[in-house]
C-alpha cells in the first residue's frame, strides 16, 4: 500500500484552515459585543448626565420667571432706574442656583438689554446702561420670543464671542430663555441666561476607556468632543473638511437617521455606537446631538494582531498534532494488516472448538436468562405487592366510607336523625383517617419539596417596589372604579429588606381594605406612604368605615374576621402579614383605626452598614 501523503497533509491544512477561520471571526463578534456593552455604558452615562444638567437649567429658568413676574415687572415700578436696580440685584442672588452661570440678561420686547450681570466665578458685574447691547439679530433672542409662554428654549451649544470674537480660553457655552409675560398676557421681554459648559464637557471626556473614546458631534456633524481635541469647535473658524460627515461620509448617514440606541460598524470593522439627545422633552423631528463611543484604532489593530498572531501559533500546533495522529494511525492499520494475516491462520484451528464454546456458552446465557428474569419479577412482583398492600386498605376504607355516605345521603334527604348524624360523623372520620394514610405512603415514593418564601435582602427604588406591588392588582382593581390608590414616596428613596416579602405584605393590606373598608360601589382612597427616619416607615392606610373596637385586639391573630358567612373572608390575611413583619423581615407593625380612617403602619430595621 502506497503512503496516503495527500490525505495525512492535505485534510489536517482544510480543517485546520476552516477552524481558524471560524474562531478568528467568533473571536471578533465577541470582542465586538464586550466592547459595544462598554460603549453603551459610556454614551448612556453621558446622556444622564446631559440630561441631568439640563433639566436642572430649565427648573432654574422657571424658578426665576416666576420670581421675575410677580415682583419685578417694570410696571411695578415708578422709575426704571430703580426697576433695573431691583433686577440686577435679584439677578446677583440668583447667580447662587447654579456654578455654571456665566450671564443673566433681560431684553426688552424690541431685544435690547435692559438688565446684565456677568458673572466669572464668584465675581458679579452689572453692566452700566452705556455698555448695554442691541441683541435683536440674535438667533437665541429670535427663537426665544417665538416659544411658548413657559417654556424654556435652549440655543445649539457653542463658543462664547465678545464682540465678534472667539473668547480664549473656550468658553463653552449653551442659552436658556424663557419668555417673560404679564399677568395680563403682554410680553416683557425675554430672561436670557448664558450657561458654561466647561466643567460638564470636561465630566463627559472623562467618561472615555482605554479601549472606547467618548465623542460628541452636533446635528450637522460637526465635533463638539472628539479623541483628538485639535478637532473640536473647528467649524466655527470655517474647517469643515475635519468634520465627523466629511471623514466617515457613509457612517454619517446612519448616524444621522439614528433616533435612538443604535450599534455600528465602521469600515475597517471596528464597532461604534452611536446615541442621539433630544434637548426637548419630546423626542421629535432631529436628534439635536450625538453621543458617539468607537473603538480606538490603536486599540483595535493591536488586538487583532495580538489575536492574528495566536490564532496562527494554535493552528500551527494542532495542524503538527493532527498530522501526527495520522502518521501514527497509518504506521498502526500496516502492522495490523500483517497480525490479521497470522491471525488468519490461527482462526481456521480455532473454529472447531469455538463451535463447542458457542454451544455452551449459549446454554449458559439460557439458563442465564431464565434466572434474572425470575429475580426480576420476583423483586417487582414483592414491591408492587407491597405497595397495593399499602394503598389498597387505606383506600379501601375510603371507599367504603364514601359508599356509606352515598348510602346515607338518601335517608338524610327528607329528615336527619341523631343516629344517622353519629354514623356520618363517624363515617366522614373513617374516611379522613384513610385518606391520610393513603398520602403518607404514596409521599414515601416521591421527593419532598417545600416552597419557601424567599427571604433575600437587596437593595431596590420605593417607588419602583409600589409599582411592582400594584401591577398585579390591575384586575381586582378594575372592580373597584371608584376606590383611587395614592402612592407617596422619594422617586429616589431607596430600601435595603426583602422586596418579595414586603410586597406581599403590601398587597394583602391593600387587599384587606378593598374587601372591608367600603360599601359596593362607594368611592374611597387607599394611601401607600415610605418615608426614612431611625427605621424604614411604611403606611397602608385607608378613608373607609374603620375596624371594629371589639376586635381591633384580635385582628392579628388567625381567623378572626366580620366577614365570614357574607363575603367567605378566611381571617388569615392579617396574620401571615403580622407573621412576615414579624418573623421574616424582625420588623413591627402597628394599627390606628377610626370611623373614616385606618392606617396600618409597618417599622422595618435597617440593615447594619447599609448606606442610603
Amino acid at each position: 500500500m502506497k503512503r496516503p501523503y495527500i490525505a495525512i497533509f492535505a485534510l489536517p491544512l482544510l480543517l485546520v484552515a476552516l477552524l481558524s477561520y471560524a474562531a478568528w471571526h467568533l473571536w471578533q463578534d465577541r470582542v465586538r459585543e464586550q466592547w459595544r456593552l462598554d460603549q453603551i455604558d459610556t454614551v448612556n452615562r453621558g446622556a444622564v448626565l446631559m440630561s441631568r444638567e439640563l433639566g436642572h437649567i430649565q427648573q432654574t429658568l422657571s424658578y426665576m420667571d416666576e420670581v421675575l413676574r410677580q415682583f419685578y415687572r417694570p410696571d411695578q415700578f415708578d422709575d426704571l432706574a430703580r426697576w433695573q436696580t431691583d433686577v440686577a440685584n435679584y439677578f446677583i442672588r440668583s447667580a447662587g442656583l447654579s456654578d455654571y452661570m456665566s450671564q443673566i440678561r433681560w431684553l426688552t420686547p424690541d431685544g435690547i438689554e435692559a438688565v446684565r450681570v456677568n458673572i466669572l466665578g464668584q465675581q458679579t458685574e452689572v453692566v452700566k446702561g452705556t455698555d448695554l447691547q442691541d441683541k435683536s439679530n440674535r438667533y437665541y433672542f429670535i427663537e426665544g420670543m417665538k416659544s411658548a409662554a413657559q417654556t424654556v428654549s435652549f440655543s445649539p451649544i457653542d463658543l462664547n464671542v465678545e464682540r465678534g470674537a472667539i473668547v480664549k480660553p473656550y468658553e463653552i457655552t449653551v442659552r436658556a430663555s424663557i419668555k417673560l409675560l404679564s399677568p395680563e398676557g403682554k410680553e416683557l421681554g425675554l430672561l436670557v441666561v448664558n450657561y458654561n459648559l466647561n466643567y460638564l464637557f470636561a465630566r463627559l471626556r472623562s467618561m472615555q476607556t482605554a479601549a472606547n473614546t467618548f465623542e460628541m458631534i452636533d446635528q450637522e456633524g460637526d465635533w463638539l468632543i472628539s479623541q483628538t481635541p485639535e478637532q473640536e469647535w473647528r467649524h466655527l473658524y470655517g474647517d469643515i473638511l475635519s468634520s465627523f460627515q466629511n471623514q466617515l461620509p457613509n457612517t454619517w448617514a446612519e448616524v444621522k437617521n439614528s433616533r435612538n440606541l443604535q450599534a455600528l460598524m465602521l469600515a475597517d470593522g471596528r464597532p461604534m455606537t452611536v446615541l442621539p439627545s433630544y434637548v426637548d422633552e419630546q423626542q421629535t423631528g432631529m436628534p439635536n446631538y450625538f453621543f458617539l463611543s468607537q473603538v480606538r484604532s490603536n486599540i483595535w489593530k493591536s488586538t487583532n494582531q495580538l489575536a492574528l498572531f495566536f490564532t496562527v501559533f494554535i493552528s500551527v500546533i494542532v495542524y503538527s498534532f493532527l498530522v501526527s495522529i495520522l502518521m501514527l494511525w497509518w504506521r498502526n492499520t500496516e502492522q495490523r494488516r500483517v497480525y490479521i494475516h497470522a491471525l488468519q491462520q490461527e482462526k481456521i484451528r480455532l473454529e472447531l472448538a469455538q463451535t463447542q464454546l458457542q454451544e455452551s456458552n449459549r446454554d449458559l446465557v439460557t439458563l442465564q436468562s431464565e434466572l434474572v428474569e425470575k429475580g426480576r419479577l420476583s423483586s417487582l412482583g414483592l414491591l408492587v405487592a407491597g405497595v397495593g398492600h399499602e394503598l389498597n386498605t387505606p383506600l379501601g376504607g375510603v371507599r367504603l366510607s364514601l359508599s356509606s355516605l352515598e348510602h346515607l345521603s338518601k335517608r338524610l334527604i327528607p329528615t336527619l336523625a341523631e343516629q344517622d348524624q353519629t354514623l356520618f360523623q363517624s363515617s366522614l372520620n373513617l374516611a379522613n383517617q384513610n385518606l391520610s394514610r393513603a398520602v403518607q405512603t404514596v409521599a414515601q415514593f416521591k421527593r419532598i419539596t417545600e416552597n419557601q418564601m424567599n427571604s433575600d435582602k437587596d437593595s431596590f427604588l420605593v417607588q419602583a417596589m409600589f409599582d411592582d406591588t400594584l401591577a398585579p392588582l390591575k384586575a381586582i382593581l378594575k372592580k373597584h372604579p371608584h376606590i383611587q390608590i395614592m402612592c407617596h414616596g422619594e422617586p429616589e428613596a431607596e430600601m435595603h429588606t426583602a422586596q418579595g416579602v414586603l410586597s406581599q405584605i403590601l398587597q394583602n393590606l391593600v387587599m384587606n381594605a378593598l374587601g372591608h373598608a367600603f360599601d359596593e360601589d362607594s368611592a374611597g382612597i387607599i394611601t401607600l406612604t415610605a418615608k426614612q427616619e431611625e427605621e424604614y416607615v411604611i403606611e397602608v392606610s385607608d378613608n373607609g368605615r374603620g375596624i371594629d373596637n371589639k376586635i381591633i385586639d384580635q385582628i392579628w391573630e388567625p381567623f378572626v374576621t366580620t366577614e365570614r358567612g357574607v363575603k367567605q373572608h378566611s381571617g388569615l390575611g392579617l396574620f401571615m402579614v403580622h407573621q412576615w413583619v414579624t418573623k421574616l423581615l424582625k420588623g413591627r407593625i402597628t394599627v390606628y383605626s377610626e370611623p373614616g380612617q385606618t392606617r396600618f403602619t409597618l417599622y422595618i430595621p435597617i440593615p447594619d452598614g447599609n448606606e442610603h
